[in-house]
């Protein structure tokens, strides 16, 4: 078997041209990598954009409670307590939270206190107004029993008022009925408007 070596000129030749390759693949390589990395980089900050998208919408629902309590005094000091199975608290005006089959309590405490629930409610503590929606029934502590659909109560003085119809009876049979109502002075004095019929149970 013959081999044949390569003149020295061409050797030194090679040489130059396998150190410029190596050069070439030293700086290639490193920068193969950075763009390696800056694709996982932008992968995962697309994916962290994409999840952020979907919990928006989730977030300005606003800060979820669980049954909640609010309490405060009235003008008259009497306490009230505002109970529900569950709230949501708003972004845009956090004064205002919306409620899940709230309770309210006025006269909190009291041996005869005025007790008021409802399916839907909203609650703005700045103003201290209770709107209360959905089969709303008022037990007033002393006898009498009403339902209504729609109910506005101010905490602060206790006063109450309603658009809609309203149907009212107490434990002696007197019954009450009208298309709008208001009460007012700790519940002495009440305004039954619309088409109102009453029926009193004589001796009663």
């Amino acid at each position: 078997m013959t081999t044949t070596a390569l003149p020295v000129a061409v050797r030194r030749k090679t040489r130059p041209r396998r150190r410029k390759a190596v050069r070439i693949l030293r700086l290639a390589l490193p920068a193969l990598a950075a763009s390696v990395l800056v694709a996982i980089i932008a992968q995962t900050a697309l994916g962290a954009f994409n999840t952020e998208a979907v919990e928006t919408p989730l977030d300005r629902n606003g800060l979820r409670m669980d049954n909640p309590r609010f309490t405060g005094l009235m003008k008259d000091g009497r306490t009230f307590l505002i109970t529900a199975t569950g709230a949501v608290r708003d972004t845009v005006d956090p004064n205002r939270v919306a409620l899940d089959a709230p309770h309210l309590t006025r006269g909190y405490g009291s041996p005869e206190p005025t007790q008021v629930v409802s399916r839907q409610g909203v609650y703005d503590e700045a103003k201290g107004l209770l709107q209360l929606t959905g089969d709303v029934r008022v037990n007033s502590g002393n006898g009498y029993d009403f339902s209504t659909q729609q109910a506005l109560i101010d905490t602060r003085t206790g006063d109450v008022v309603g658009q809609e119809g309203i149907n009212g009876a107490s434990a002696s049979g007197n019954k009450v009925q009208a298309d709008s109502y208001a009460v007012s002075d700790k519940g002495d004095r009440v305004v039954f408007k619309g088409r109102v019929k009453t029926r009193l149970n004589p001796g009663q």
